[in-house]
């Protein structure tokens, strides 16, 4: 792998080619903070979203992915998620894109009156956190999840959603099925926030691995851009994909398969480690070669410029799996340091950072309990009992001015009796 430039961006993935690269680069070109790992991912899920339903490689695999671009607040994250929603629009396609969604039902619905889609979150991290929070089981939202899981594996097979029960107890309520529903994401979050939202369950129910983070620490000085308009290339790529077509069978060269077939390999040695070992990180590679297949695939179709041309290359595959390679390697630290077990370590750990944050002089209770509101209050109460029977913190009275007040550190901290 080769250095990292100043803008984040491995020089290995500079040019993708093709259509992926022109949507990059008009990214970049017109962002106050340019982000160009964000613009690579933009450009990757809105190339996904069009060839989606018209293109397939030759085991099945579509063109739907899931990106997550993570970064600091105010460093230029959502200039890549507008400028996909900017593109569609330009070219009339606005109906290929979804805004976020409060159930299960309204992605159903969605995808019904349009089988292609593309899911736009913008601060995802509060969004998953309320996805994936068990004790949100049996809402609209916690549904979202599961939803989520079966579109991501259902681009080439006949999706059936959920059973509903009739409101009279009689009259059926056929459930939505939908032939080849394509459903990409692209999300951005704040890192502390989407991490601290997600526990180990979803890297064990293989929802993080359906995801591909890309994670940026630079944050650029702003300058200042005067817009332009989309160029005409790109949006005639739109137009050429964005209504429905004969569906094509994109060959791999043997080649390109001896890539796929190494990556697959050591994907394969890494998860027979993580069984072995219980290193459930790594468990962040379970569908990396299915990942790995669905990006060449975009890239062919993208330097082909005719899906009836394209074929997917070693370059394709080798830029593929070493993107995915990379992009996993880069998240399981992140993800090893701030997964919980369930949604009450998640909240405990919560508390504790925001305990230790205070140092030696403390917190009230008072104080603690207002930077803690995202915790319903009987849970907060059953949480700081739990870490204080667990001597993880202690309680300390004090005189304030009316007479008597609570203090709480860090155990490591507390002050001498």
């Amino acid at each position: 792998m080769n250095e990292k430039s100043p803008n984040n961006l491995p020089s290995d993935f500079a040019h993708p080619g093709g259509f992926v690269e022109e949507v990059m680069n008009f990214i970049n070109e017109t962002a106050v903070c340019p982000q160009p790992l964000f613009a690579l991912a933009a450009a990757l899920t809105l190339a996904g979203l069009l060839y989606g339903r018209r293109v397939q490689a030759s085991d099945g695999q579509r063109t739907n992915i899931f990106a997550m671009t993570i970064g600091y607040t105010s460093s230029g994250k959502d200039h890549a998620l507008k400028s996909i929603a900017r593109i569609l629009d330009s070219c009339n396609a606005s109906s290929l894109r979804l805004g976020q969604v409060t159930s299960d039902s309204a992605i159903e619905w969605a995808l019904k009156r349009q089988p292609r889609l593309c899911l736009l979150i913008d601060e995802a991290g509060y969004f998953f956190s309320g996805v994936t929070d068990a004790k949100a089981k049996g809402s609209p939202q916690h549904a979202i999840k599961p939803a989520l899981l079966e579109l991501w594996s259902s681009a080439n097979s006949r999706w059936v959603g959920k059973q509903r029960v009739p409101k009279d107890g009689k009259t059926e309520v056929p459930p939505v099925v939908i032939e080849h529903p394509h459903l990409c994401l692209y999300s951005t979050s704040q890192p502390q926030i989407l991490f601290e939202g997600l526990t180990r369950n979803d890297l064990r129910d293989g929802w993080l691995a359906r995801n591909l983070f890309f994670i940026s620490t630079s944050r650029p000085k702003p300058t200042f851009k005067v817009q332009r308009e989309v160029p005409n290339t790109i949006r005639a790529e739109v137009f050429a994909y964005k209504a429905e077509g004969e569906l094509v069978t994109v060959p791999d060269t043997p080649e390109a398969m001896a890539v796929f077939t190494a990556f697959n390999d050591r994907i394969y040695a890494k998860m027979l480690a993580a069984d072995k070992t219980g290193d459930e990180a790594n468990y962040l590679y379970g569908k990396a070669i299915e990942n790995a297949r669905r990006v060449a695939l975009i890239l062919a179709v993208s330097r082909a410029g005719d899906a009836l041309r394209a074929k997917i290359e070693a370059a394709d595959a080798e830029y593929a799996t070493k993107l995915v390679g990379y992009l996993i390697a880069t998240v399981i630290s992140s993800v090893d340091e701030s997964l919980s077990e369930n949604a009450d370590e998640k909240a405990k750990k919560r508390i504790l950072k925001i305990v230790a944050a205070a140092g030696v002089k403390g917190i009230t209770r008072n104080e603690l309990t207002r930077k803690t509101q995202f915790i319903r209050r009987s849970f907060r109460e059953e949480y700081l009992q739990d870490l204080i029977d667990g001597n993880e913190i202690v309680v300390h009275e004090y005189l304030d001015g009316y007479g008597h007040g609570e203090k709480i550190h860090l155990a490591a901290l507390s002050p001498q009796e």
